[in-house]
């Protein structure tokens, strides 16, 4: 999860009793840039690149209207 300040890296799935019923690991960063340091970008945008390149990358896919013979299956 990332946001404008902190991003959280972790094991952890997101569902109710996750955190309740299993263990994961967990790391919260929060990197200030000094305005004096060029060139110096903070993890949360790091990651953020991350994940809108992989969102964006050829290999993913869809799932909602999945097509028949497609890797991915989506069931509700």
């Amino acid at each position: 999860m990332v946001t404008e300040k902190a991003a959280y890296i972790g094991t952890s799935n997101w569902s109710k009793d996750y955190f309740s019923s299993t263990s994961g690991v967990g790391l919260v960063v929060s990197q200030k840039t000094p305005s004096t340091q060029s060139g110096v970008t903070p993890v949360q945008e790091q990651l953020r690149r991350l994940f809108e390149r992989d969102w964006s990358s050829r290999y993913a896919v869809s799932l909602d209207g999945q097509a028949p013979g497609q890797d991915c299956v989506w069931q509700s």
